[in-house]
C-alpha cells in the first residue's frame, strides 16, 4: 500500500514539474511575440490609429438611418406574423366550437386547413427572418465599404499604417491621441450630405 502511494506521489510531482515547465516555456514565447509586435509598431515608420465603434454608430447619420429602417422593417414583420398567428388561433377556435357537429369528412378537412395555415405561417416566418437577415448583412457590408473607402481617402498620405476599430473589451489600453473617430464621423457625414445634393 505504501509503495502505491509513493508511486502516485512521484507521478504527481513529475506531472506538476512538467506543467510548470510548459507554463514558463510558453510565457517566453508570449513575451517575444509582444516585443516583436512593439518593434513593428514602434519602428518609426508604422503609426496606428483607432476608431471607437460605439461613437461611430451613435453619431454617423447614415448608420442611424439604416438602423431606423431596419427597426421599421423588423416591426412590420413582427406585426405581420402576429396577425397571421391571431388569424390561425381564431380559425382554430371556430373549428373547435363546430367540432361536435362535424362529420368525419368535415373534421378531416378542418385538420387539413389548420395544418396548411400552420405551415403557411412557418414558411412566411422563415421567409421574413431570411429577408431581415439578408437586409441586415447587406447594410452592414454597405457601411463597412463606406468606412473603408473613406479611410483610403483619409489616409491617402500614408500617415497611418494601421487603423483599428475599438470595441469595449477588445483593447485593454488605448492612447486617446490615436483616436480618429471624430474625424471619421465628421468626414463620413459630410460625404453623405454632399452625395445627397
Amino acid at each position: 500500500m505504501k509503495n502505491i502511494l509513493l508511486t502516485i506521489n512521484i507521478i504527481l510531482v513529475l506531472l506538476v514539474g512538467y506543467l510548470y515547465y510548459l507554463h514558463f516555456k510558453n510565457k517566453g514565447k508570449v513575451v517575444q511575440a509582444i516585443k516583436k509586435s512593439e518593434a513593428i509598431i514602434n519602428d518609426g515608420k508604422s503609426k496606428v490609429a483607432y476608431i471607437d465603434l460605439d461613437s461611430l454608430q451613435n453619431n454617423y447619420g447614415y448608420y442611424q438611418k439604416i438602423k431606423t429602417e431596419f427597426e421599421r422593417k423588423q416591426s412590420a414583420a413582427n406585426d405581420e406574423i402576429t396577425a397571421m398567428q391571431k388569424k390561425y388561433q381564431n380559425r382554430a377556435m371556430q373549428l373547435q366550437q363546430k367540432a361536435a357537429t362535424m362529420d368525419q369528412k368535415e373534421q378531416e378537412a378542418a385538420m387539413q386547413e389548420m395544418n396548411k395555415m400552420q405551415q403557411d405561417l412557418q414558411t412566411r416566418k422563415q421567409s421574413i427572418d431570411n429577408d431581415l437577415y439578408n437586409y441586415n448583412s447587406k447594410m452592414k457590408e454597405d457601411i463597412l465599404i463606406r468606412i473603408q473607402n473613406f479611410l483610403k481617402d483619409y489616409n491617402r498620405d500614408g500617415k497611418y499604417s494601421y487603423i483599428f476599430s475599438y470595441e469595449p473589451g477588445f483593447m485593454f489600453y488605448k492612447d486617446s491621441t490615436l483616436n480618429i473617430t471624430n474625424d471619421v464621423i465628421q468626414g463620413l457625414n459630410q460625404l453623405d450630405s454632399s452625395n445627397k445634393k
